[in-house]
């Protein structure tokens, strides 16, 4: 099978990531936090892994990725802005994306599980606007659903699929899945049609940490 046969060269030669591109042009915190402008090994999809810059993460793209780093509001009107660290590419009419945030310590005056929790909430709450769904008192917008999350070693997940709209206003599907290992939160992102299985299970199962 083509995409099996792709993901063994890809592995063999994981300890050879490529060099990601730097991203040219920057968006908004909204647009970015959506994930960047991004699928299976068919001649569209060329898995390789990457390992984001700054981050103790290697992640699996199935395109030549582009990296940035945003400092984004993260924590709240009047607090410090984090540092986001975003990589992605677009293949196939899909685009996919990982972002990840380091987390404080604990010992902290918040602890990190507490921090991750109400960062994930208010990334959500972020990525959904630039996506054009918004939440309007509930826990998702519209047609979001919770799906199984995949990224292991999280102590901490929140998972959905649903619908979302482009720049354009095109109606597109998305899968967002955001995972904290008690360090940093990831966000792994892709808007499109839906992935057949085993390239779903290649992007979002296959995040590591470091």
């Amino acid at each position: 099978m083509r995409l099996c046969r792709c993901l063994r060269a890809r592995a063999t030669a994981a300890g050879n990531a490529p060099i990601a591109r730097p991203l040219r042009h920057l968006p908004g915190w909204g647009v970015l936090a959506a994930g960047l402008v991004l699928a299976g090994c068919s001649p569209a999809l060329d898995w390789r892994a990457v390992q984001p810059t700054g981050t103790p993460l290697t992640v699996w793209l199935p395109c030549k990725a582009d990296q940035a780093v945003r400092e984004v509001p993260l924590a709240g009107p009047g607090a410090p802005p984090v540092a986001l660290r975003m990589v992605g590419c677009k293949a196939d009419g899909r685009t996919f994306s990982v972002g990840a945030v380091a987390l404080p310590p604990d010992g902290a005056d918040v602890g990190a599980a507490a921090v991750a929790a109400a960062w994930i909430a208010a990334w959500q709450r972020a990525h959904w606007a630039a996506l054009g769904a918004g939440v309007s008192g509930g826990d998702a917008p519209p047609g979001w659903q919770p799906v199984p999350c995949l990224i292991p070693g999280a102590v901490q997940a929140r998972c959905w699929r649903g619908p979302a709209r482009d720049t354009a206003g095109q109606l597109l599907a998305a899968e967002l899945h955001w995972a904290s290992d008690g360090r940093w939160l990831v966000q792994a992102a892709v808007l499109g049609e839906s992935l057949p299985p085993l390239a779903h299970e290649q992007f979002f199962g296959a995040v590591r940490w470091r």
